[in-house]
């Protein structure tokens, strides 16, 4: 049995993706010149979700004068440059973000990403004291979660233990705009596992299909991010439904948006302590490299 307790079990991280998760507070790019508004902020691959945060207070996708960034998070087919042309024709200034051709502001493919992508948005868009708070959020989580905190005062190692051979089940509140598919996303790029995201009529697949999978002895784990009307429903008729119900732990945070990002970077550490009780590398996959470049 593998122990997160152990040095020479973190051999298979060897991108040493907890060193990048460890800084990752503050660990974006910064903008060089002032990029005008009303800004407009679309994107593909894995910078759709901080494209879906930014609309929050950009209010749009497509800008028509002022800035449009449009985030090139790859495997777009030729979408982002759609986008780029219709906003340019719109006559905004078009900012290309993220890798491939013309970018204006590089972000490496990676897992953690769509931090990087958000922070430089807020940055560049006037959101730099909400961007203050989400790094905040995430440094007070950082001691605590990293490798060196036993696993008895680390709750990320607690929960990957409470994961293992389980399939989780995403219960999120209706204000993290975006965030069951994110945390889909990095549980399967990070931790190399299967989770499932519930469609909007979240109720009736519960009863329904989560019901008839767990007659079956399907070890199904619910995963409970934030407290209100829809996840206190939900927890009741998930309880004789999946083997158990954990609550993520709230984060101190200021504001759903902060709390959404530290929800993402407490699963992405647990992500990746499972992938260590798997034996598996957190980083990304060789997979995942070619088919961008095939792209």
């Amino acid at each position: 049995m593998r122990n997160l307790d152990a040095h020479e079990d973190y051999r298979v991280d060897s991108h040493k993706l907890a060193r990048q998760l460890s800084s990752l507070p503050g660990d974006f790019p910064k903008p060089k010149v002032d990029y005008p508004g009303p800004y407009g902020v679309i994107g593909y691959g894995e910078a759709w979700w901080p494209a879906q945060l930014a609309e929050l207070w950009t209010g749009r996708l497509i800008s028509e004068g002022g800035t449009q960034f449009v985030l090139q998070g790859g495997l777009d087919l030729g979408a982002a440059a759609g986008a780029a042309a219709a906003a340019k024709a719109g006559g905004a200034r078009v900012v290309r973000v993220g890798f491939g051709d013309e970018v204006e502001v590089a972000i490496e493919p990676h897992p953690l990403s769509p931090y990087r992508y958000l922070r430089f948005l807020q940055e560049a868009t006037g959101e730099a004291r909400s961007g203050r708070q989400v790094d905040s959020a995430l440094e007070k989580l950082t001691a605590e979660l990293a490798p060196e905190t036993p696993s008895e005062d680390n709750p990320a190692k607690i929960m990957a233990w409470n994961l293992l051979e389980r399939l989780p089940v995403w219960v999120v509140s209706e204000r993290y705009a975006g965030l069951a598919a994110a945390l889909q996303q990095t549980f399967a790029r990070i931790g190399k596992s299967l989770s499932i995201t519930p469609p909007p009529g979240g109720l009736e697949f519960f009863v329904t299909a989560l019901e008839a999978r767990h007659e079956q002895g399907d070890p199904l784990v619910a995963l409970v991010a934030g407290d209100d009307e829809r996840t206190r429903l939900a927890v009741e008729v998930l309880q004789g439904r999946v083997d158990t119900v954990l609550q993520l732990p709230k984060p101190d945070a200021a504001g759903a948006l902060s709390e959404m990002v530290a929800i993402w970077y407490f699963v992405a550490w647990t992500a990746y302590y499972l992938a260590i009780l798997y034996g598996r590398d957190p980083s990304d996959g060789e997979v995942l490299a070619r088919l961008r470049e095939e792209a």
